[in-house]
């Protein structure tokens, strides 16, 4: 602020001065250094910020869908970082080293037998940056080089065939729980293979696994029909096949281990079939003359056992970490929309029934104590079962119970305030009392409140998991109530999943924490009669 002296008369001229000197900045500026004393606050504050943040980030922070019933798991399982105490559990996770076949290294291509001049493979990247493996067998008359006899069944027909691999590594000494594999691949027949009605039935599409002592155990046989386009398909492992692939990297009692690596290799070939043999061997003329190429997109394994993910899974198999982050952007967005419309109410109508007085008064409160002497969560229970179950309608349900404590705050204080020199001064020069009430009296009951909204946050939050523990919130929407109540009716603590109650219910606590000591210190900043304690 610049000041002037002028004839005996000083001026100040607060636009010398900035920004920083407008009224404002000063009030913000002062309400910080009183804000800061208090440690509680700021600690309030920061935990807030990191909820802000988990809201926001939910998308990219989530791991899988968040929806309560998409089954990613096993029920129950135990989070990952759990196994540190058990390391021969399982970990459940994607174990396929290259799943999207964008490594050209991961996916080495073989070729056998005597005719693999017949048959190519090609790793290669779209313009996308999407993976791709092309095996192809090109055929023209001659002989093929058959398999004479194979006892186990687990090979092709065919001597000469191609496949590429993945090696993965084991580091447990349990077999899976489970194993689902997903196979993503289009095909594309020309010449004979195409236009003849029996083409899909000269090939076949393999995958193995083939454990580090050699042996192979063919886990998926493809059928026809085929298509050009991309189709996954999917296959569920047994136990014969899991004992079988990851049976001899397991010890036994004696210490002893069958394969000498703790590692298993997935393959994927294509192989000419015995129906081309015999085919061709029933006619002499029966020639085949054209191409098979098979594209795959994807290969991946999902491996279920003991642990999974960053907080385990739900009652259903849902990832109970990615409805933890998400249930944060709920519990705000519903604590903060349903206190902004119920204080909004709140304090219209305590400005009305403090300033007006009267029967306005009277009646005002007379519906405030009506709904002050029914309990909230009965009635919050009845109007979400009436109104329906959506995001917006438990943000309604939610402000209708949530103004009467405001309006009686901040009817009180008008009723103060209504009486002081300033606002007889404003009714002497002519002013409405809209204007009074809105221009003069509002601002000087602002300051109590803020810690009033913080507070009525806290009762949202509470007031919404409440609802959705009694599960009267919509099913698909992840809330840290519903978590709550999938874990209270399945068992879930009983049965020793703790982490589906016990991070669900943290969490409401220091959420609502955070917010009692922002509200405690605001009052204390705010208020004149604790500030001057």
């Amino acid at each position: 602020m610049v000041v002037h002296e002028h004839g005996g008369l000083i001026v100040s001229d607060s636009r010398k001065g900035g920004w920083k000197d407008s009224n404002w900045y000063v009030s913000l500026s002062g309400f910080w250094r009183e804000y800061r004393k208090h440690k509680i606050g700021i600690l309030g504050i920061l935990v807030l910020g990191f909820y802000v943040g988990m809201a926001l980030g939910a998308p990219i922070l989530a791991t899988h869908d968040p929806s309560p019933t998409a089954k990613v798991a096993p029920s129950f399982l135990a989070p990952s970082w759990m196994s540190i105490f058990d390391p021969t559990g399982v970990t459940t996770g994607e174990y396929m080293p290259d799943p999207l076949l964008n490594n050209a290294e991961a996916n080495t291509i073989v070729k056998t037998g005597s005719k693999s001049d017949e048959f190519s493979g090609v790793h290669y990247t779209d313009s996308d940056g999407e993976g791709y493996v092309n095996l192809t067998w090109d055929h023209s008359p001659g002989e093929m080089d058959w398999r004479l006899l194979d006892p186990s069944g687990q090979m092709p027909d065919t001597l000469s065939f191609i496949y590429f691999k993945q090696n993965i590594p084991w580091s447990f000494n349990k077999l899976p729980s489970d194993v689902n594999m997903t196979l993503e691949l289009s095909v594309t027949m020309t010449g004979d293979f195409a236009t003849r009605e029996e083409g899909g039935l000269m090939f076949k599409v393999y995958m193995w696994l083939i454990d580090s002592s050699g042996n192979w155990q063919r886990i998926y046989r493809s059928f026809p029909p085929y298509n050009e386009e991309f189709q996954s398909r999917r296959i569920d492992l047994n136990y014969f096949d899991m004992a079988a692939g990851w049976g001899g990297m397991i010890t036994d009692e004696s210490g002893n281990q069958e394969d000498p690596l703790d590692e298993l290799t997935v393959a994927v070939g294509l192989a000419p079939t015995d129906n081309f043999r015999n085919y061709l061997g029933s006619n002499p003329e029966n020639e085949y003359e054209g191409s098979v190429t098979v594209t795959f997109a994807r290969v991946s394994m999902l491996v279920y056992g003991n642990y999974f993910g960053i907080l385990g899974s739900t009652d259903k198999g849902a990832d109970a970490w990615s409805q933890l982050v998400y249930g944060a952007q709920v519990s705000l967005t519903i604590g903060v929309v349903a206190t902004a419309l119920s204080t909004a109410v709140g304090v219209v109508v305590g400005l009305i029934a403090g300033y007006f007085g009267g029967k306005v008064d009277e009646m005002l409160m007379r519906v405030v104590d009506f709904l002050l002497v029914i309990p909230s969560l009965p009635l919050m229970m009845v109007l979400a079962a009436f109104l329906g179950q959506a995001q917006e309608t438990i943000i309604v349900v939610i402000a209708i119970l949530g103004w009467t404590g405001t309006s009686r705050l901040i009817r009180s204080q008008v009723m103060a305030e209504k009486n002081k020199a300033y606002v007889e001064s404003a009714r002497a020069i002519g002013a409405s009392d809209t204007y009074i009430i809105f221009r003069h009296v509002l601002p000087n009951v602002t300051p109590i409140l803020f810690a009033n909204i913080t507070l009525g946050v806290v009762g949202a939050i509470l007031a919404e998991s409440g609802l959705s523990f009694l599960g009267l919130t919509d099913p698909s929407k992840p809330s840290w109530g519903r978590m709550l109540a999938d874990a209270q009716g399945t068992g879930g603590f009983s049965a020793g999943a703790w982490w589906v109650v016990v991070f669900p219910g943290m969490m409401i606590t220091i959420l609502s924490l955070a917010f009692t000591f922002v509200g405690h210190t605001l009052d204390q900043v705010l208020n004149p009669r604790l500030r001057e304690r």
